[in-house]
């Protein structure tokens, strides 16, 4: 029996006609809510096939980043033209070495030519040891360590660099005294016009061995091994090691002024005894 039968069957006639529009609006609504649901899957599958016409959902914040770094790409420029522009010699050396002797006394008759275009940089040659006396073992002992630091004592804190070059011919004129004698430090830094108490001080604590270990890593780094080894600019100028050897250029004062002179740059006014040697433009410019 269908459901309109039996409520016919058991209801007044207002009660059944009542209730027949009761089922007649249920009936209806189930109708329209059947349609729709039918609407709405038809729809759906339709828009399942279709190509995605619309693009990739997007992270804003990783595109903003890219593109701004795109954007400021070209906006990085080298360091200005005041940056340190002196030319770099640097010396791999060891303190008690009789070929450093020899190659820093040639230099002594170039600082004070062309001092104000040049820089120095003391790289030792030495084996880092955290166990040893100075933090690294010296081929001439305790005494070479001692005389390194020394030097580089004295190199950082120079009031110029012809100060400093007397203080080391000072100390090689005494050369079998270099780091045993701490006297002989100390006059010789006296002498030269150096700041006595930081010159001391940088030599008796743990500034001194901070300089030292650069150094050695510096020459470690380089892959230089002998004494003494020329450096200009980061390039391999000479050798002296029980004799000149790979010095195209020439090992004479002059010869490394000429260099030094050739290879200078900057804004600051070249000595006058670089006006006969003519300058190294830079790539793409004019001289």
């Amino acid at each position: 029996m269908d459901e309109s039968s039996f409520l016919l069957g058991r209801s007044s006639p207002g009660q059944v006609a009542r209730k027949r529009h009761s089922l007649s609006n249920k009936r209806r609504l189930a109708a329209v809510v059947a349609v729709v649901m039918a609407v709405s899957l038809a729809a759906a599958l339709i828009v399942l096939a279709l190509p995605r016409a619309w693009p990739s959902p997007s992270y804003p914040d990783e595109r903003n980043e890219f593109s701004d770094l795109a954007a400021r790409k070209g906006e990085f420029k080298s360091e200005p033209a005041t940056r340190n522009e002196k030319v770099l010699v640097e010396l791999f050396v060891m303190s008690r070495c009789p070929d450093a002797v020899k190659v820093e006394d040639v230099f002594s008759n170039v600082v004070p030519s062309v001092h104000s275009i040049m820089d120095v940089q003391l790289n030792f040659i030495a084996a880092l040891n955290p166990n040893a006396t100075y933090g690294a073992q010296c081929e001439h002992g305790d005494a070479e360590c001692r005389g390194n630091i020394d030097e580089l004592c004295a190199l950082k804190h120079r009031p110029d660099l012809p100060s400093f070059w007397r203080f080391l011919s000072c100390l090689n004129s005494h050369f079998d005294d270099i780091g045993r004698d701490s006297d002989l430090s100390l006059k010789c830094a006296n002498s030269a016009g150096l700041d006595t108490a930081a010159f001391l001080a940088c030599c008796s604590q743990s500034e001194g061995r901070s300089l030292l270990k650069q150094s050695v890593e510096n020459a470690l780094f380089a892959g230089v091994a002998r004494s003494a080894t020329v450096f200009i600019n980061g390039k391999l100028r000479c050798v002296e090691d029980g004799g000149w050897r790979d010095c195209p250029g020439g090992h004479t004062p002059s010869d490394f002024i000429r260099d030094i002179c050739m290879a200078y740059k900057g804004s600051t006014p070249r000595p006058s005894i670089c006006a006969q040697y003519k300058p190294v433009a830079p790539v793409g410019a004019d001289i």
